[in-house]
């Protein structure tokens, strides 16, 4: 297991600008992102005390998804890439995108953390964000690497994109029962494959948005990339999880059944994103157990939900 240090560099640098055993988890033209919409999307709903929303980063992600979806959205799925365009990382130069407009699910996570951290930079001011972590974090596949625990690692403790942002003192952890628009989910199937995702709402039998856990909740609304190869047939889009033990209702939407509910969270991994002004600077470093890079699992993250 990994190790954990409040190094101190970053420290002074943050200142600068402002439930099935046995499933197997082994690890593991393009367009230019331009200004960001001017009008941008209405934040998410308070948090219900004792935390206060501020502490929270989901509006940004919410908003991010709203971006994404509208200017990026279904242009396609495929495991090898990375990103559906280049993303500047402020002043530390390009995160290059890796046969864009193409993308996969751990990527599609990545890329929203990376579009709500230019979102949050621009609307505030604060730009602090960025000297969080080097730009390397998001290129990496090391245990130092933030790209390198959203690619999924058991050896990182790393089982989702919920487990990354807690490794790296960002994120904290919630259960399936308490999770709100914009928290983060890592989900498994009956089948033995994965997927990585944005949580929107819960759901009702019949794909109705629920708006908070309660008995008639079957499952839930994500954002992530996934479906086929084809513009139209894949890439950024919605899909409306179905837990195995409710079936696979009828629903007007598209769907992703058979996804396993556990409250173990190496099985259905859940969490949120904190506020930067909340982030512990607390990160991961190398010892001799987690040396070597994360591999992605290519076959457990194929991309393919029941309606595709």
């Amino acid at each position: 297991m990994f190790k954990l240090i409040i190094p101190l560099v970053f420290l002074l640098s943050a200142g600068v600008g402002a439930a099935e055993p046995g499933f197997n988890l082994n690890s593991v033209t393009l367009r230019t992102i331009g200004e960001l919409p001017r009008t941008l999307p209405a934040a998410a709903a308070p948090r219900e005390n004792p935390q206060p929303e501020k502490k929270y980063f989901n509006a940004y992600i919410l908003k991010a998804v709203d971006y994404l979806y509208a200017e990026y959205g279904l242009l396609g799925y495929d495991i090898n890439s990375i990103l559906t365009h280049n993303i500047e990382y402020h002043t530390s130069g390009v995160i290059k995108a890796r046969r864009a407009p193409l993308t996969m699910c751990v990527a599609a996570q990545m890329e929203i953390l990376l579009t709500a951290y230019e979102i949050y930079a621009r609307e505030t001011g604060d730009y602090s964000v960025y000297a969080y972590l080097p730009k390397r974090s998001f290129e990496g596949l090391s245990v130092t690497d933030l790209k390198g625990h959203i690619w999924v690692n058991p050896k990182f403790n790393a089982y989702g994109t919920a487990d990354a942002l807690i490794n790296f003192g960002m994120g904290e952890r919630a259960p399936f029962e308490n999770l709100h628009p914009g928290d983060f989910v890592n989900i498994n199937r009956t089948n033995r494959t994965g997927h990585a995702v944005t949580f929107i709402a819960y759901i009702g039998k019949t794909g109705k948005i629920l708006p908070k856990y309660v008995p008639e909740v079957v499952g839930f609304k994500y954002f992530s990339s996934q479906g086929r190869l084809e513009a139209g047939q894949g890439g950024f889009d919605y899909r409306y999880a179905v837990f195995s033990k409710f079936g696979c209702p009828e629903m007007p939407y598209k769907r992703d059944c058979e996804v396993v509910y556990s409250t173990d969270q190496k099985m259905l991994t859940t969490g949120t994103m904190l506020s930067p002004e909340f982030w512990t600077h607390i990160i991961p470093v190398s010892d001799l157990e987690t040396t070597g890079e994360t591999t992605l699992n290519r076959s457990f993250f194929n991309g393919l939900t029941t309606d595709d």
